[in-house]
């Protein structure tokens, strides 16, 4: 579990335990995860935060993100079933969709919500259908409900449609909304957003607060120096990344892309199709450079503007087997896009399966390793022998995550980033290595006569939460007799 998945969970677990949420414009991002992990929650019978597991949470982006699949199959017709197809297959087989869709985190909410915003409205611009703006309105007004990030995403699209406007007299030409109509996607938009950030109008600050949001985001975003990157981390991330472990690359898609590009800007299609690309193009395009400007980075922002090139890969994959004549050029452009399918296949496998958590997939972000699991089944094991157990988790920063989730059925663990004087009242000590000789000095000169116990190494060594995070343990010899006794008795059953 991410630390960042950890994190909402626990935030999720207010809602659940509490049945109340109230929007934070400082963290926690926008309420739409929480609020739709409740329908997860419910399905599966779980009430409270020691019921929950991962499947219920992942449940959710997983599920959300077969929205952009759905919007994809409503533009099929007999003259593109091979474009929409192969828009599909790209979306389903990509590596970087596949491993983030599974995350706990806003993220694919967030591009699922945009890119299905798009085709609805797109679809409205074909039927001139109202259910088809309303759709593309509750849409963003869920953009705006999922992370204080969708304002690049509504200046992308802004800029977009003002390039295209200016740049091409045919699509002023054809573009034709009422009025009514924009009253009545901003009217649908307004009332989602107000749904949620107001905690369905039981917290009406929370719908301020949604905009005063936006002021902390330019200021974690400029001055945020753990996740500063320089302007290429994108291109290095998606084009190629090559170590002792695994060799990824997205070469071939980006190629593909530019010829989408490059196609959606001829003139050979009717301005419906092109309006389309273009949008997605010049769309895409501006949040990549406004993601790569940015200093802060992390890995899953690269969606924002990847899901839109596998748009464009699509399309160019499409034109260019349109444009080639003879038996022999088809069949070879087809095994080429076979052997395009496949090699993303099996960096799907790579990435996500073989890999999920090791530093060098390129998808991997301070990854916990599994010594946080068997970290926690030792405290949980020791816990079930020897009920309310005191536990101490001390780290710098409060830096112990993601240990609150692992060990969120334990009822008596006390967090702290410093070593409190009691600490010798905690049979069981977690810490990070720069407080050892501080708990170790207060284990022993502390105490009053008679309180003074003998402590044992809970690990055999220091284990490695995340990359560079490493905690120790610390056990009361009484304990750790317990627990022995007990796995003696598991022996020789």
């Amino acid at each position: 579990m991410h630390t960042d998945e950890a994190v909402h969970a626990v935030k999720f677990a207010e809602l659940l335990e509490e049945g109340y949420y109230k929007y934070d414009p400082i963290e926690f991002h926008g309420p739409t995860l929480n609020y739709f992990t409740l329908i997860s929650a419910y399905l599966s019978g779980e009430k409270t935060f020691t019921e929950i597991n991962e499947y219920t949470l992942r449940l959710v982006p997983a599920i959300i993100s077969l929205m952009l699949i759905f919007f994809v199959l409503t533009l099929i017709d007999k003259n593109n079933f091979n474009l929409i197809l192969i828009i599909i297959l790209l979306l389903t087989f990509s590596p970087v969709v596949l491993f983030y869709s599974r995350y706990y985190i806003q993220e694919i909410l967030l591009v699922t919500f945009t890119y299905s915003s798009v085709l609805a409205f797109y679809k409205y611009f074909q039927t001139k259908k109202k259910l088809w703006i309303i759709s593309s309105a509750i849409l963003t007004g869920l953009i705006f409900a999922t992370k204080e990030t969708s304002i690049i995403t509504f200046f992308s699209a802004t800029g977009a449609i003002i390039v295209l406007w200016v740049l091409n007299k045919d699509i002023r030409k054809s573009i034709h909304i009422k009025l009514v109509e924009i009253l009545l996607f901003l009217f649908v938009f307004a009332l989602i957003s107000a749904l949620f950030y107001s905690s369905f109008f039981t917290n009406p600050s929370g719908i301020f607060d949604s905009i005063l949001t936006f002021g902390n985001y330019f200021n974690k975003a400029g001055n945020n120096i753990i996740h500063s990157k320089p302007w290429y981390y994108y291109l290095n991330l998606m084009l190629l990344t090559k170590n002792n472990l695994l060799f990824y690359t997205s070469i071939p898609i980006s190629i593909f892309s530019i010829i989408g590009i490059y196609f959606s800007f001829s003139n050979k299609h009717k301005i419906s199709k092109r309006i389309f690309f273009q949008f997605i193009a010049v769309f895409s395009l501006l949040q990549a450079s406004i993601y790569s400007i940015i200093s802060y980075k992390t890995p899953w922002l690269v969606l924002n503007f990847w899901v839109g090139f596998l748009f464009l890969a699509a399309f160019g994959i499409f034109e260019i087997q349109k444009l080639l004549k003879g038996a022999k050029l088809k069949h070879l452009m087809l095994l080429v896009i076979l052997l395009v399918f496949i090699h993303n296949l099996y960096q799907s496998f790579v990435t996500s399966f073989q890999y999920p958590y090791q530093a060098e997939n390129p998808f991997t972000y301070s990854q916990p390793t599994p010594q946080v699991i068997r970290m926690s089944n030792k405290i949980l094991n020791i816990t079930a022998a020897k009920k309310n157990t005191l536990i101490a988790v001390i780290a710098k920063d409060n830096d112990y995550w993601p240990l609150p989730w692992y060990l969120r059925k334990i009822n008596n663990v006390a967090w702290y980033n410093y070593v409190p004087d009691k600490i010798y009242k905690f049979p069981i000590i977690i810490t990070s290595p720069n407080f050892e000789d501080e708990i170790v000095n207060k284990l022993y000169s502390i105490p009053p006569p008679g309180e003074r116990n003998l402590y044992l190494p809970l690990f055999d060594k220091r284990l490695t939460i995340r990359p560079s995070v490493e905690m120790l343990g610390y056990i009361q010899k009484d304990y750790n007799d317990l627990y022995l006794r007990l796995l003696d008795g598991k022996s020789l059953k």
